[in-house]
């Protein structure tokens, strides 16, 4: 399991562009409406601003396979919300850690992008 991702809450997501990617010098991986991801300084990491990140802020892991992840949790007694088809044609489970924070972990799928499929190569 890698650390892949910070997700920030972005109530103006082009203001979160602009300051990210403008401003800080983030490199700019992923764009589309509501959600922009930049590089954040370590391969494989990155950050989220998205306006959907309702939470405000969630931590975000990759494996190379969540669905047998999910059933080696489930076995264990782990109470998780999915697996699911999430954005960038991955799938993903949500847990809440001890303090309700939201913990992602999720895998890309023979449909995501060639940079995503890497982080877990």
């Amino acid at each position: 399991m890698k650390l892949h991702e910070i997700g920030l809450y972005a109530r103006d997501p082009k203001a979160s562009r602009e300051f990210y990617h403008d401003t800080l010098g983030l490199d700019l991986h992923h764009h589309e409406p509501g959600l922009s991801v930049f590089g954040g300084g370590w391969p494989g990491v990155e950050i989220g601003a998205c306006s959907g990140y309702t939470d405000r802020v969630h931590i975000s892991f990759i494996v190379d396979d969540v669905d047998r992840l999910a059933k080696e949790l489930h076995a264990r007694g782990v109470e998780f919300e999915g697996p699911a088809d999430i954005h960038l044609d991955k799938r993903g489970i949500t847990l809440l850690d001890p303090d309700g924070l939201r913990v992602l972990i999720q895998s890309p799928t023979e449909a995501s992008p060639d940079w995503l499929k890497q982080m877990v190569e």
